[in-house]
């Protein structure tokens, strides 16, 4: 008899611009702007039996069983009693637990009958006439509490680990990382590292070419290159560029 706190939010955008809101709870799924009407129109009821005694609440369940017996009253009071331990007002989370707790606990008294939850309510409360034999129920509230923590926990590091991605998403978004050129990115490589396959050393090649080859290569433009390739002295252009393709400052590839 312990019920499971595990949700699932869903938007649904149309391509009329309407939008369906959903939550899911368990094998069971309800409409976020019904459940807020729901809240809204039975307010009162609602607030009254969060507060109410064990002979309140029975009679609060049969003369108000048309809204306390609903799946909308259900889910109200285990996903309300989830938020407030994230709040972390304990001492109101375990208020709603218990009153939760018996309606979900004669929701489950009823499935297996095929019984209206409304019908049980005279059969759930009799059994547990007398304070001596309400230890089940108890236990019921008592594990259905630690799962409340459990999952308060759970979904705490989970809201955390959604916000931190957003923020780097976002701070990528708005700062992206800047190319570096592959001088730039030699000069701070170690000259065991950056040694090309020819075993000259990039840098050392680099300092030692015309300007207008050096900015080919510090801009990465290969039409620039080509260009400069048209206008300098074939010999030289072949030297310096021989040079580059065994620094690794160019790959054939």
């Amino acid at each position: 008899n312990i019920c499971h706190v595990a949700e699932e939010r869903t938007i649904i955008h149309s391509g009329d611009g309407s939008r369906k809101d959903t939550i899911r709870r368990g094998e069971e799924s309800f409409s976020v702007d019904e459940f807020a009407s729901f809240k809204e129109d039975n307010r009162a009821i609602l607030d009254r039996f969060e507060t109410a005694d064990w002979e309140t609440s029975r009679q609060m369940c049969l003369e108000y069983g048309h809204i306390l017996m609903e799946d909308y009253s259900n889910n109200y009071f285990l996903l309300v009693a989830l938020e407030e331990e994230m709040k972390g007002n304990r001492k109101r989370m375990e208020r709603l637990a218990k009153q939760g707790q018996i309606i979900s606990q004669i929701f489950q008294l009823a499935e297996p009958m095929k019984r209206p939850p409304r019908d049980l309510v005279p059969r759930f409360f009799d059994r547990f006439e007398n304070p001596a034999s309400r230890a089940p129920f108890q236990e019921g509230v008592d594990h259905f509490v630690k799962h409340i923590i459990s999952r308060a926990i759970d979904k705490k590091k989970e809201e955390a680990a959604t916000a931190a991605a957003e923020a780097e998403a976002q701070h990528a978004a708005e700062d992206p990382p800047q190319p570096v050129s592959l001088v730039e990115a030699m000069h701070k490589m170690s000259k065991e590292e950056r040694m090309g396959p020819g075993g000259l050393d990039p840098i050392e090649v680099f300092e030692t070419l015309p300007e207008v080859l050096q900015e080919c290569f510090k801009s990465g433009d290969v039409e620039l290159l080509k260009k400069v390739a048209t206008q300098m002295d074939p010999v030289e252009f072949e030297k310096h560029f021989q040079r580059c393709i065994e620094s690794g400052l160019w790959s054939g590839g």
